[in-house]
């Protein structure tokens, strides 16, 4: 099966073609489309679809990144998702963002891995974060996705009782110094490399799901999904997305 990927809740906008049957890319483009992005992601997918040597009509499975990340640039993606799943009669499926960054690391049984990167430019340390441990080999998450300062998150893990500690994603401003506190009773692993939310590991995740269980979700129905409130949530007192 051929799966079309999109990840577009960072300023960095990917689209991949992902097969299956290979466990392998066919694919993948990357743009810098913060600001463009319901203009670019037609030529993307074009793009794409041309580089994988292959036709919108033979992908077999349509994934998605629901976030969190950017309010605007999140539901620009699902929104361009949804229209082409319904146009082309494919299947969809939204992944959370922390879940297939999750795949990105390497880890061991037992280990606690964090997933993190940039909530938003004008904070520059604070960080989306989610907890998972690794259990028969797969990351399992403990608890909901937080947006919180990088020394939070650092006083919250000094209280866990596991002893490996596993970081993937993209450290925030001055965390080398941060993490140094945790090795005093921990081992910890940092990326050696940022490591941002791509298409490729969204297709992932989505095909770990679909052997599971091969149900599209419902497009009309399927939703961003949010840590922190819009702006226009924050000024109004409103609510328009769904949150944990």
């Amino acid at each position: 099966m051929l799966i079309l990927a999109l990840e577009t809740s960072l300023e960095v906008a990917s689209c991949a073609i992902w097969d299956s049957e290979v466990k392998g890319l066919r694919a993948e483009i990357k743009s810098h489309a913060y600001q463009t992005l319901t203009q670019r992601l037609p030529e993307l997918v074009q793009i794409t679809i041309s580089n994988a040597q292959t036709r919108l009509a033979d992908v077999g499975l349509i994934a998605v990144s629901l976030g969190p990340g950017s309010f605007t640039s999140v539901r620009v993606g699902l929104a361009f998702a949804k229209g082409l799943a319904m146009a082309l009669e494919k299947p969809i499926l939204g992944v959370r963002t922390m879940e297939a960054l999750a795949l990105a690391a390497t880890a061991n049984e037992g280990d606690l891995l964090v997933t993190l990167y940039p909530s938003r430019p004008s904070r520059p340390t604070e960080v989306y974060a989610a907890l998972f441990q690794v259990r028969n080999g797969c990351p399992v998450q403990k608890g909901p996705e937080l947006a919180l300062e990088f020394t939070r998150l650092i006083s919250q893990l000094q209280t866990r009782e596991e002893n490996r500690i596993v970081f993937v994603g993209v450290l925030p401003p001055g965390a080398s110094s941060l993490v140094s506190e945790l090795n005093r009773g921990k081992q910890v692993a940092l990326p050696l490399a940022p490591h941002l939310p791509s298409a490729s590991l969204i297709a992932q995740k989505a095909w770990e799901r679909w052997q599971r269980n091969p149900k599209s979700d419902n497009p009309i129905t399927l939703a961003p999904h949010y840590v922190l409130p819009s702006s226009a949530e924050t000024r109004f007192g409103i609510t328009v997305s769904l949150r944990d």
